[in-house]
């Protein structure tokens, strides 16, 4: 099982995944490039499509293995999404948390005004100055309100502690790491988040797990998401937020779990 992570998360973000599966599963949750303690190239040309599905790939080839099963969420799910249109083959199974498929996305993003108010910051992410300092002010006070505050926060406050704060904190601040980086994925976004995106129709057994809390994404686009998936579903996760596999862990393990028991 691969782990990708979201923004702005590293491999850590998957620990209630991590527990729940090591026994069944050899279980990989990989930091992204530009975060924590992975390769941060400097030009914002480097966090393409093109260059986060390569690193996928290369994880999966240089593990020794052809395929995976790949669990995802936010950013990281966009980059599943795009790593299943693109290497099928090395698919067995994709589930993806609260991220919608790249087409799906784009028509809400484009298309309703619900979906583009809400994605406001994607638009401030494309200044080259003032992102980083907004999210590093203040001892980075903006990791606690996404994480823990109202609207957008962890219901389940307790599955968010101090200490998992701190190690946000650190790995945003050490080890040469930066917002910068994790930024530089949304100053790429428009080559891959556009109108008239298409999404390929994709064969392989598919799980969108759905927190209806979500501030930052409208569900119906994980619905939409359907139309393009020959064997997909929907699991929804009443009052979750965003950050669904930490806040609702147990639930998410479960459905994980049911779904990698069906038959392909």
């Amino acid at each position: 099982m691969l782990f990708l992570h979201g923004y702005p998360e590293f491999w850590y973000s998957w620990r209630f995944q991590l527990n729940e599966f090591q026994d069944r599963f050899r279980c990989v949750a990989i930091d992204q490039r530009g975060y924590n303690l992975s390769d941060k190239p400097k030009p914002t040309e480097s966090y393409t499509m093109d260059e986060l599905v390569g690193d996928v790939r290369d994880v999966i080839q240089s593990l020794g293995y052809q395929t995976a099963i790949v669990v995802a969420h936010d950013w990281g799910g966009l980059v599943a999404w795009e790593f299943a249109e693109r290497y099928p083959e090395m698919v067995e199974k994709l589930i993806c948390c609260n991220i919608p498929r790249p087409g799906a996305f784009a028509n809400k993003l484009w298309g309703t005004w619900s979906q583009f108010k809400k994605s406001w910051y994607i638009f401030f992410y494309q200044n080259t100055i003032l992102p980083e300092l907004f999210c590093a002010a203040g001892d980075m006070i903006a990791l606690d309100r996404v994480f823990r505050q109202e609207p957008m926060g962890i219901r389940n406050k307790q599955n968010f502690t101090d200490e998992d704060l701190e190690a946000w904190k650190y790995t945003l601040s050490h080890n040469g790491a930066s917002f910068k980086y994790p930024i530089n994925y949304y100053r790429s976004i428009f080559t891959h988040i556009h109108p008239g995106r298409q999404d390929l129709v994709l064969e392989m057994p598919v799980l969108i797990i759905w927190g209806t809390g979500d501030t930052a994404l409208d569900y119906e686009a994980a619905e939409e998401s359907l139309n393009t998936l020959r064997n997909g579903v929907i699991k929804r996760i009443a009052g979750a937020s965003h950050w669904v596999q930490q806040d609702e862990p147990d639930l998410v393990n479960q459905y994980i779990t049911e779904f990698l028991s069906l038959e392909s």
